[in-house]
């Protein structure tokens, strides 16, 4: 088995975290970075190193069972693996490996004898909070089945709607992030492709569409959504900007919204929930195989969906969960031949609500979304509340709020790599022992501009990994010979390294990123301690 960098140093984290940290942590892996591949190599990788253990792989879809599957026989077609799902016929429930849909799972963990040693959860963002769910049952009787168990969930969103991120919180199931596999670093090494936005006629008009249970109203958001004239401009604008394009993939907000749709398109298919399962499987395979240019869908393909030459998306739905809004957009970001990029037309305002989806901005418990906003002038993304950007000093109107409707389709930035980095002059530069419960101790470089302002960045010289790898080409780069944070530390107090006259910054997120250094006229102003 042949893994790409990016994922041994998962693999090689995950088996850190569960030596040095704990036993229920999470890989986050964006869409098309091969959760099927690391799934089946930590399969292969226990049973190599313990023989014996029982594993169960559990999610929610029997495509992603029957992909999951097939991916570890792939490259272990002599081990023990089993299948048990309803919806596939079978409840096998003695191999080494076991295959699981939740659903047919839940209440017959006491079933499999010995005991489950390893439980890995695909897709985990779908667990829900409340612990009277198949999840929670489930989890729950493999606990008491087996108190030394060990967990790890895989997904692209370690976030949900209800309760904010996976891991924290009271009655957290995961206590970690062993690996997060940045989106950005999957495109810049060609594994990924970019997405671009374009600008648009008009937007579904939010003003009237209530809330229920943390997300839109979907009678509400079916009725706004299927306006005519929006719905005639969005068509008219997704033919025109698709002309050039492969495969166009169409998130509609309600059954009757994606078929008026379908009216407008010619040659376009809808797949719905409600539709039979092979009439379904058939269009969707003829989308795949190029015979359909434009697939519509209502919350059908937003997970488990691989069809790498959809090269254009068309959100016309909006959605208050960060999760929902990346699943959907990464349908777009699997690589394909002659495929360069994915185009974004947004017309629900979701790039707004949860920002670029490498840096996106998830619901915390008790706090609701804080909706972003660009800078006209920088495109710094900031708070919508921000009247002031705090990057270039654009003030804004009086009147300017963030749109909840309106007439203009999202043009910005969908990555943070295409938000414009600044610079700032760098008056002095201090470090020290950053130590977080739980973690490997890490350099922290705090550059101090004229003003005062801080930006900070960590060197996790030994958190293994891609982190560490970060860190190591930072230290190559000023010439440092160090290999842990002790011996970094007294190179930086014995003024060994140089401080940058300037540093270029990166708004992501809430937070700002230093992604780039001008080491030209230096001069060595330090405020240096342990």
């Amino acid at each position: 088995m042949i893994l790409r960098p990016y994922q041994q140093a998962a693999i090689d984290a995950l088996w850190h975290y569960w030596k040095y940290r704990g036993k229920a942590p999470l890989i986050c892996a964006p869409t098309g970075s091969g959760k099927s591949l690391l799934i089946a190599e930590i399969c292969r990788k226990v049973l190599t190193d313990h023989p014996g253990t029982r594993i169960i792989q559990v999610t929610d879809s029997k495509e992603l069972i029957e992909q999951n599957c097939k991916e570890f026989l792939k490259y272990c077609p002599e081990a023990s693996t089993g299948i048990y799902s309803a919806g596939l016929g079978k409840k096998q429930r003695h191999a080494d490996v076991t295959f699981a849909g939740i659903q047919s799972v839940y209440k017959h963990v006491y079933d499999f004898d010995p005991a489950i040693d390893l439980v890995i959860i695909d897709e985990c963002h779908m667990i829900p909070k409340e612990s009277d769910t198949r999840y929670g049952e489930f989890l729950k009787a493999v606990r008491i089945a087996n108190p030394s168990a060990a967990f790890v969930g895989l997904t692209a969103t370690p976030y949900r709607l209800d309760s904010g991120l996976l891991h924290h919180g009271e009655g957290a199931l995961f206590d970690g992030i062993a690996y997060d596999i940045n989106i950005n670093t999957l495109i810049k090494e060609g594994y990924l492709v970019p997405v671009i936005s374009k600008g648009g006629i008009k937007n579904i008009d939010l003003s009237q569409v209530k809330t229920t249970a943390g997300e839109y109203n979907l009678g509400d958001l079916a009725c706004a959504a299927d306006d005519p004239a929006l719905v005639e401009a969005a068509c008219e604008e997704i033919k025109r900007y698709g002309a050039d394009r492969r495969s166009w993939l169409i998130f509609a907000a309600g059954v009757d919204h994606a078929y008026h749709i379908q009216s407008l398109i010619p040659g376009s298919e809808v797949v719905i929930g409600e539709m039979n399962q092979k009439a379904r499987d058939k269009i969707i395979k003829q989308f795949r195989d190029g015979k359909i240019k434009c697939l519509i869908n209502v919350n059908v393909l937003t997970k488990g969906f691989n069809a790498p030459c959809v090269d254009l998306i068309a959100l016309m739905t909006a959605t208050k969960s960060t999760s929902k809004y990346v699943q959907m957009v990464g349908r777009g970001t699997r690589t394909c031949q002659g495929k360069e990029n994915c185009l974004l037309l947004d017309y629900g305002f979701n790039v707004q609500e949860h920002g670029p989806i490498d840096a996106v901005n998830p619901k915390t418990k008790g706090t609701g979304t804080a909706p972003m906003k660009q800078c006209p002038s920088c495109q710094a993304l900031l708070y919508a509340s921000a009247r002031e950007c705090n990057q270039c000093g654009y003030a804004y109107p009086e009147q300017e709020t963030l749109p909840n409707h309106g007439t203009q389709a999202f043009d910005g930035a969908v990555l943070t790599d295409q938000i414009e980095p600044f610079w700032v002059t760098v008056r002095a530069v201090e470090y020290s022992r950053h130590i977080k419960e739980g973690k490997p101790d890490s350099v922290k470089v705090s550059y101090i501009t004229n003003g005062g302002e801080r930006y900070n960045m960590w060197l996790a010289i030994e958190h293994g990994g891609f982190a560490a790898q970060q860190a190591f080409k930072w230290l190559n780069k000023i010439g440092s010979d160090a290999t842990s944070v002790s011996e970094a530390l007294e190179e930086a107090l014995s003024g060994r390294w140089p401080m940058p006259r300037r540093i270029q910054c990166k708004q992501d997120g809430k937070f700002c990123r230093v992604v780039n250094e001008d080491y030209s006229r230096v001069k060595q102003v330090c405020l240096n301690y342990e």
